[in-house]
């Protein structure tokens, strides 16, 4: 299996994986909206945490656990919301649709609420956008 015994690896890796899922433009969408990369991106971050956690930095995992809210994600939430967005219509059931908003929205922690209303704003941009 593959391993990184470096926490700056670790660092850059989140780095990485943060610019591809929301600030780069033209990425593949096989890869931007991957379930198994967000699940990687998951898991990364949370080793983050447990790295500083065991290391005795607690106010550094707090960061990053403070960092993870969703809720306070100001420049990933349009990202998210501007995604899905575009292949809206190409998810056949509402299922698949809620699984697609939470496979974007990791590696942040959220709540079903916080997932409704990503639905919400994520359906009233595909509306405004189908009406152009």
């Amino acid at each position: 299996m593959f391993e990184v015994d470096n926490i700056d690896e670790l660092y850059a890796l989140q780095k990485g994986l943060m610019e591809i899922r929301f600030n780069a433009a033209d990425v593949d969408w096989a890869v931007k909206g991957s379930p198994f990369l967000s699940r990687v991106h998951e898991r990364l971050v949370e080793t983050i945490i447990a790295h500083h956690e065991e290391i005795g930095e607690s106010q550094k995992a707090q960061g990053w656990r403070d960092w993870r809210r969703f809720e306070v994600r100001a420049m990933e939430r349009p990202a998210v919301r501007d995604y899905l967005a575009e292949m809206w219509g190409e998810l056949p059931t509402p299922e698949a649709k809620r699984e697609a908003v939470v496979d974007q929205m990791r590696p942040f922690v959220f709540s079903d609420e916080n997932v409704t209303e990503m639905i919400a704003e994520i359906e009233a941009e595909w509306r405004k956008r189908s009406a152009l």
